[in-house]
């Protein structure tokens, strides 16, 4: 009697463990593909957000060496320095006398365009910037300005900046100097732009590279 009682679960158990030994079927298959692509398609776009998070750290990191670095310049000439307006940038020389934007250091664009997506910040560095003393790593992935200008001159930053004011002051009561950073982490034509002042030292984010 117990030998009897005792086949039929001998039998589900082996039945059992031949199904799981033909492996899953079709269907289970494509479930698994399904929910596999699922994960993949929520956890991309979170990881390169992060990615672009990370790496924009560079900016505030050297726009905050700029500051301490105006700070510094003029407490020893009693001006700021207008280095993105320095003659080697082929932009023009103001001495704080216009507001000019001037020029990008690296130029504008290159760290996208390089294969890394990096340059090295030091290869001909213009006079004016080596003479601030703004010392970043060797390869950046923005691109930096920073312009100076005497009192009642009023901050040329272009379209795209601000530096948080719906309308930027009309006549400065003492010297000031403007920094932003620029670039385009993930190539694709858009760049985030990063900006302080001593006029406003917070820093202001125009369009954060994280898409």
């Amino acid at each position: 009697m117990s030998t009897r009682t005792n086949v039929r679960p001998r039998r589900a158990a082996i039945r059992a463990r031949d199904a799981w030994s033909r492996g899953m079927t079709l269907i289970e298959l494509m479930i698994v593909v399904v929910i596999v692509a699922i994960l993949a398609a929520v956890a991309g776009p979170i990881y390169a957000r992060h990615r672009y998070k990370a790496l924009a750290i560079e900016a505030s990191e050297v726009l905050a060496q700029v500051v301490n670095a105006q700070e510094a310049y003029r407490a020893e000439f009693n001006m700021y320095s207008d280095a993105s307006n320095d003659p080697g940038l082929a932009a023009p020389l103001t001495n704080g006398a216009s507001g000019a934007p001037g020029a990008w250091w690296p130029t504008l664009g290159a760290p996208a365009a390089a294969a890394t997506g990096q340059v090295d910040f030091y290869v001909g560095l213009p006079a004016a910037w080596n003479q601030l003393g703004v010392r970043p790593r060797q390869m950046v992935r923005y691109s930096y300005q920073t312009i100076a200008g005497n009192p009642g001159v009023t901050p040329a930053v272009g379209a795209s900046g601000n530096l948080g004011y719906s309308t930027l002051p009309t006549a400065q009561q003492g010297q000031w100097f403007y920094a932003a950073a620029s670039g385009d982490l993930d190539r694709d034509g858009i760049y985030s732009r990063f900006e302080v002042s001593s006029l406003s030292r917070e820093l202001t984010v125009v369009g954060v590279d994280t898409e």
